[in-house]
């Protein structure tokens, strides 16, 4: 039975997953994509009057972006920058058609680079649509490689530098914030600290799915999931010390690869290991994040570190983030000689927290948004998404100026 839902764009709001989704600019091809969707026995579908902004709304309000989404070009001074924009908030699975009235090779072929389906120009009909969207499959007829979301790496200097509190924080933030569909990857197979710090039971998925190499596929992955929200999932395990699993080679490199194909980031907390499952991690990183702290040690790890993962054929572009885990104390090497020594500036020094972070992490929660200290972390939290994602700095308050400068 098709469910066929229409309502004006501005003014809809809906919970429902549909599978086919579209945004068109007149009643004409709105008739005609009625009728398709009619005519294929689509199970649900959504089709209303509006564009690029009218699809970003919508897919802010539901639990999960469409199989198929058509958006109508018509009213779109900058379809490529609006469509960029899209891209921000439409899972990398999402198969995206565009619509419009310029038969235009040159916009064509940039729609493709961004991922984008197919371009149809209008006067649309029903047999073009059959032609375009092979709903037996499940798919748009072949045009362009599909887009992918990208692997993110986070590894540490050494134990307790703040590798996951950073990592998991930036997960949230991409999901809450940004909208973003992320998966978070815990490495730790023995004792990782994601699931208590989400307030979540690790359900040994991550080693499951390790060691069914054979079996491997999107909705088994799926299935492994811990869900922490509709936008944040996580992939751990919590496996008895004594248990030493056996992993085949490449089985963390399928995991991420079919992973990437439905979520906008996959986050992966390497933390310090340096056993066979980073190995793999590192080499299908796309973006690494080095945390290092205020100590010799560090120093001398993260130069190490840095040729190690900035060596190998995909050659991720690797960040340094200097962290304060503990108060600040005499002894600890001074901020610029740490970066001389790097040879490499850290694009954010996230400041100490007395008992912010602490009370966040023992209770499963995010941390409190309101007081000097929240506002300290959440400001370098979203300096490194900005960092990640391409976007503008905020500017800092006043008061958050003030309290960087008096901490040096």
């Amino acid at each position: 039975m098709t469910t066929l839902e229409t309502a004006p764009a501005k003014t809809r709001t809906t919970a429902r997953v549909a599978d086919f989704v579209a945004f068109v600019a007149d009643k004409e091809t709105e008739r005609v994509l009625k009728s398709f969707v009619l005519e294929q026995a689509m199970p649900h579908a959504f089709i209303a009057i509006g564009g690029v902004d009218d699809a970003i709304e919508y897919l802010g309000k539901v639990e999960r972006s469409p199989q198929f989404l058509m958006i109508d070009l018509h009213d779109s001074n900058m379809p490529l920058s609006d469509l960029g924009r899209l891209s921000q908030v439409c899972e990398p699975s999402v198969q995206v058609v565009t619509i419009g009235e310029r038969n235009d090779v040159g916009l064509f072929r940039s729609l493709l680079k961004l991922g984008i389906r197919d371009y149809l120009v209008k006067p649309v009909t029903v047999e073009l649509l059959i032609r375009t969207v092979n709903v037996s499959e499940g798919r748009v007829s072949d045009v362009n490689g599909s887009r992918v979301g990208k692997m993110i790496g986070f590894t540490g200097s050494r134990g307790g530098v703040g590798v996951t509190t950073l990592a998991l924080n930036l997960a949230r933030h991409l999901a809450n914030e940004t909208h973003r569909r992320i998966a978070y990857v815990d490495l730790d197979l023995y004792s990782g600290a994601a699931a208590s710090m989400l307030g979540l039971k690790s359900n040994n998925g991550l080693a499951d799915v390790l060691q069914n190499m054979h079996r491997l596929d999107p909705q088994y992955v799926e299935r492994t999931l811990v869900s922490s929200s509709n936008r944040l999932y996580l992939l751990s395990s919590e496996i008895d010390y004594d248990d030493k699993k056996p992993f085949a080679a490449g089985a963390l490199k399928r995991v991420l690869q079919i992973l990437c194909n439905s979520f906008h980031y996959v986050i992966v907390d390497i933390g310090r290991s340096q056993d066979a499952l980073a190995e793999e991690a590192y080499d299908q990183a796309s973006r690494m994040y080095l945390v290092t702290d205020h100590t010799v040690h560090s120093t001398r790890q993260a130069m190490r570190l840095l040729r190690h993962i900035e060596g190998r054929d995909n050659n991720p572009q690797t960040s340094i983030i200097l962290n304060n885990p503990t108060s600040v104390t005499g002894g600890k090497v001074d901020s610029a000689d740490m970066i001389a020594a790097i040879g490499r500036p850290v694009i954010h020094e996230v400041q100490f927290e007395t008992k912010l972070l602490a009370m966040a992490e023992n209770l499963g929660e995010a941390p409190k948004a309101t007081g000097k200290g929240a506002n300290t972390f959440r400001y370098a939290i979203t300096r490194i998404a900005n960092d990640l994602t391409g976007q503008r700095d905020e500017p800092e308050s006043g008061l958050l100026k003030k309290f960087r400068l008096r901490r040096g």
